[in-house]
């Protein structure tokens, strides 16, 4: 199992290595000079402070570029980011974090801002993990930041439980983004998202220039839910030690199962769905048994035959992160790392049918390489850490590990 894990990661990273998407678009140097190229399309989550390009697509090796150099890049019918010292509000929502004055805290900084819309005013966008921020601009506002942040009440120099929200840029959108056919509902029902933003936006451009052509610049990627069948061939080791004689391992013959799975995945809205976060509850059933000689109690006593039997049932329930690497239209290749432990998991074990001992399974962590065509059909051979049995008992072990083959049909 070590030898095919070793050999997953190797053809990984050889795979990895191998896959780089650059495409046709163009980036501004700070003095003024356009220099057309192909970019690495990351499809970037977060802000990027550098990219990397070919000056030709055939090239083998890659340029980097960096915010300090460059005051614009795009991506054809993509993205375009632009560089802008700006003052931002990092106001953080996390309770423990959470502003007690609901007034914004402002830093310089330099950053790369995302087009999300672009004419009489301008929308952009920053994100950094869990931050997100909009900034807008038009021919008579520079630009600025739109204020939203979420803030904890003082009441009498202590914090309230109540929440509140200063939501400013309803505000300015009403003093400086308003065209005439605009209603104080319009803003007051504004959430501070990207979809509300970017629908305004577009509605006052077009309103402004009496034209229907102001729309989205930069493309988003959408997340989505998967969910699976996946019927499963599981090749099972395990190895045991002798209740009597704990020193003696006791390694069982190995067994093929059938297992029967369902899975649910939500592919992540960002960096081109090459990212999901998966859960794959599947129903296994496993029995052994084994006869073996055990040494007699002294030296020269005769060795004895014991049968031992082994039998666990669960649900096991993977939790994991999956990252896919696209070949083409149809077919990508992914690996994926898990965490699986047992619902309702139950081991046991008796010698030469007598006391049954039984205990609680454990849990372990599984590594998996596979193949998706179509978003519709898949195969994965998944490689499983061992896992105790028995964890219950000082006395017994029974270390299960398995190997297995899981096969995949979407059904929506």
């Amino acid at each position: 199992m070590k030898k095919l894990l070793l050999l997953t990661i190797f053809f990984y990273c050889g795979i990895i290595n191998a896959q780089i998407s650059f495409e046709k678009g163009y980036f501004i140097l700070n003095n003024g000079t356009k220099v057309d190229c192909f970019i690495k399309n990351s499809d970037w989550k977060n802000n990027p402070t550098d990219f990397k390009y070919k000056k030709q697509i055939s090239d083998t090796e890659y340029q980097t570029e960096t915010i300090s150099n460059v005051q614009e890049f795009n991506i054809d019918n993509f993205t375009t980011f632009k560089k802008f010292k700006v003052k931002i509000d990092r106001s953080s929502d996390d309770l423990e974090k959470i502003s007690q004055t609901g007034k914004p805290v402002w830093e310089d900084k330099t950053l790369f801002l995302r087009i999300l819309v672009q004419g009489e005013a301008t929308l952009y966008s920053f994100t950094e993990d869990n931050l997100i921020r909009y900034f807008y601009e038009t021919k008579n506002i520079p630009l600025e930041q739109l204020v939203h942040l979420k803030y904890i009440q003082l009441t009498d120099g202590k914090s309230s439980e109540n929440l509140e929200e200063n939501n400013y840029f309803r505000q300015q959108l009403h003093n400086y983004v308003r065209s005439a056919n605009t209603e104080d509902r319009d803003i007051e029902k504004l959430k501070y998202k990207k979809s509300d933003l970017i629908k305004y936006f577009i509605h006052y451009n077009n309103i402004e220039t009496n034209t229907t052509t102001t729309k989205e610049l930069s493309k988003t990627t959408k997340g989505f839910i998967a969910f699976k069948i996946t019927p499963e061939i599981s090749l099972i080791s395990l190895t045991m030690n002798d209740g009597d004689a704990p020193s003696q391992d006791v390694k069982m013959d190995g067994t093929t199962n059938f297992k029967i799975g369902l899975e649910l995945e939500y592919v992540l809205p960002f960096n081109k769905n090459k990212w999901s976060l998966f859960l794959n509850p599947a129903y296994q059933k496993y029995s052994n048994t084994k006869t073996y000689s055990k040494p007699g109690t002294f030296a020269n006593s005769p060795q004895t035959v014991r049968t031992a039997e082994i039998k666990y049932t669960s649900i096991q329930f993977p939790v994991g992160l999956r990252h896919y690497l696209f070949m083409n239209a149809n077919s990508k290749i992914f690996i994926n790392a898990a965490y699986s432990f047992d619902i309702s998991g139950k081991a046991s074990i008796s010698f030469d049918n007598n006391v049954t001992n039984e205990s609680k399974s454990g849990s372990n962590f599984a590594f998996g390489i596979g193949y998706n065509f179509k978003n519709k059909y898949s195969a994965e051979v998944r490689m499983n850490t061992k896992k105790q049995l028995l964890g219950d008992y000082q006395s017994f072990s029974a270390n299960y590990g398995a190997i297995d083959f899981v096969l995949g049909y979407t059904l929506f």
